[in-house]
């Protein structure tokens, strides 16, 4: 065990340079000096992005009420409108059509073979009405269930043979767009 024994008085004794505590205090006024820095920096530059932004304002403004009166900028104006309102109605209208490409195909696509089919017409938003000719009520009544057990379409009744050989099938298309 070693005794370091310093008979020299505090005063003679070598002193550190700079003690810990002012070097805690030069750092401590150091990054004051910088943050207060950097705090009126940006200060300054919100402000003139403020500044900036008011006469922008201004600006758009100026030119909006000059478009208000101007009356091409007004036919314009309507002219958009009335096309948003005619594309809301034919997207309404679409929507409410049934697309028959596909679902014409599967129509005749399950026909069985001594099986004709004369006339296809629409009725209603998603109805479909068959009308041909068969050899025998089994044949349509095959047709009719190859319909049915298609995932897109649903039989709404029995069909109807007549005793001339036509048929009637009246069909649901189930899936939207004909698909």
């Amino acid at each position: 065990m070693n005794i370091d024994i310093n008979i020299l008085p505090a005063e003679l004794r070598p002193k550190a340079l700079i003690d810990t505590k002012t070097f805690a205090l030069i750092v401590v006024i150091l990054l004051l000096g910088v943050g207060c820095f950097y705090f009126a920096h940006g200060k300054s530059n919100s402000q003139a992005d403020m500044a900036n932004m008011q006469t922008q304002i201004a600006t758009m403004q100026q030119q909006t009420s000059a478009l208000k009166s101007n009356p091409d900028a007004l036919k314009l104006i309507n002219e958009i409108n009335q096309l948003k309102a005619a594309k809301q109605s034919y997207e309404a209208f679409v929507a409410s059509r049934m697309l028959l490409g596909n679902a014409l195909y599967r129509v005749y696509y399950l026909v069985p073979a001594f099986v004709s089919i004369n006339d296809i017409t629409q009725s209603g938003s998603d109805t479909l009405v068959i009308t041909g000719s068969a050899p025998s009520y089994t044949d349509v009544s095959d047709y009719g269930r190859a319909l049915n057990n298609d995932p897109g379409f649903t039989l709404m009744g029995l069909p109807s043979l007549n005793s001339d050989g036509t048929f009637s099938l009246t069909v649901r298309n189930g899936a939207p767009g004909g698909g």
